[in-house]
């Protein structure tokens, strides 16, 4: 009943701002953020990440899976959080950064997630040496918001190792504070693409996936074709465009290795990664421990 309730007020809104009010001023000022937190509201669950941990790999193979197993004929299958305005048969799933930790210090980034108190919270975790490495690439190729190198990226104190950390650790902290929380590792997406797929559709509420939609949803996923899309602007979105084709370092699909991060720093400077996380990150996230 409440969630009926919390569809219609959602759908009334939006779409009766959609039919009376002017675009110049739907999305900005009090009634673009009183719209956006009606949305928020009513958002089943959340797939939540630091950035370069797999999101828009999983977004688009959830996408692809809800794309053919509702028959929406999709040109962009990333576009889920806007997939509840279709039908109201799919799950209104939230996809974010939440509180754009790489753009923050450790001790700038957020702690307290109440927030989230009602919401299934999926979270998209990684090695976060891989991490480190990959966004690196994003900030200076993409967001354009760092201009180093890699060694002088690994000790600055904004988007680094412990910024990193602080967010795994804030999220840690907080996972007993909302409705569920379930972690999905990279990792686990990469040594198994369609379990890992299955995991996440179970806990946001996506359920009879036949297996062949499985199955082609796991291929139009894979590295290989995504960056194939990339490279063709397939989606015509940004988020999958890069900003330079003849650099291989600017795009968004970039090289997705675990244990990557072994080619970009030398003996001393693992070490100081390893010594962070091991006396750093919070033991919830211990199959990084084992691996420092």
């Amino acid at each position: 009943m409440l969630g009926r309730l919390k569809n219609n007020l959602r759908d009334g809104s939006f779409f009766l701002g959609e039919a009376i009010v002017p675009k110049k001023i739907r999305y900005s000022g009090p009634l673009g953020a009183l719209r956006r937190q009606m949305i928020f509201w009513s958002r089943d669950s959340f797939v939540l990440s630091y950035p370069k941990c797999g999101r828009t790999w999983l977004r688009t193979m959830v996408g692809r899976v809800i794309d053919k197993h509702y028959g929406l004929n999709l040109q962009n299958p990333m576009e889920i959080q806007h997939f509840w305005k279709i039908s109201s048969k799919i799950p209104c799933i939230g996809f974010s950064h939440d509180d754009s930790p790489n753009l923050k210090r450790p001790g700038e980034i957020q702690i307290d997630k109440s927030k989230y108190s009602g919401k299934k919270i999926l979270f998209l975790v990684r090695d976060p040496r891989d991490v480190l490495v990959s966004y690196y690439f994003d900030a200076t190729h993409r967001m354009k918001v760092f201009d180093g190198t890699i060694s002088e990226f690994l000790v600055q104190d904004v988007g680094s190792i412990d910024s990193i950390i602080a967010f795994y650790n804030a999220w840690a902290h907080n996972r007993d504070r909302v409705k569920a929380f379930q972690i999905l590792s990279y990792e686990h997406m990469h040594q198994s693409p369609k379990s890992a797929l299955r995991t996440a559709l179970d806990f946001l509420g996506i359920q009879g996936v036949p297996e062949m939609i499985l199955d082609e949803a796991t291929s139009f996923g894979s590295f290989e074709n995504l960056r194939k899309i990339e490279m063709a602007d397939a989606f015509g979105h940004e988020r999958m465009r890069p900003t330079d084709q003849s650099n291989p370092d600017s795009f968004k699909v970039r090289r997705g290795k675990i244990g990557g991060y072994v080619d970009y720093f030398d003996r001393d400077e693992i070490a100081y990664l390893d010594e962070k996380i091991a006396n750093s990150l919070d033991p919830y996230f211990e199959i990084y421990h084992r691996k420092a």
